[in-house]
């Protein structure tokens, strides 16, 4: 019996957020989206996402709803890169305190594809 990893395509964009946050480089809604495509090619599934070609690489207007909501809220400034501000990581760490107490495995396939330390943003249970 074959087992899939799944997790919310909401955990996938705030840790695409978080990470580049972290790393102090810059973030557009293709990057984001390219993460998506990323782990769908390693087999795990990040749900019903929309993910088009363009000619720079992926765009999915989930990724684009998303930012929205941020920057709708005042959380974000639109400009290119997006600028995310702390209530912005905020939101997205909480995404990760969600998905770490209801899909662990999920959010670990996920941090383990993208390289990302899970012990900056949430509890020690998740390491």
């Amino acid at each position: 019996m074959t087992t899939v990893t799944s997790v919310a395509p909401e955990t996938v964009m705030a840790v695409a957020v978080l990470k580049a946050n972290e790393a102090g480089e810059s973030l557009e809604i293709e990057d984001i989206s390219k993460k998506l495509l990323e782990l769908q090619d390693l087999g795990i599934d990040v749900g019903e996402v929309a993910l088009r070609r363009v000619p720079d690489g992926v765009y999915s207007e989930d990724v684009e709803a998303f930012v929205g909501r941020l920057l709708a809220a005042g959380y974000a400034k639109a400009r290119s890169p997006i600028k995310f501000f702390d209530n912005g990581l905020r939101v997205c760490k909480m995404i990760l305190e969600d998905e770490q107490r209801e899909n662990l495995e999920g959010l670990r396939a996920v941090a383990s594809a993208l390289s990302f330390d899970l012990s900056k943003f949430t509890g020690p249970e998740a390491q």
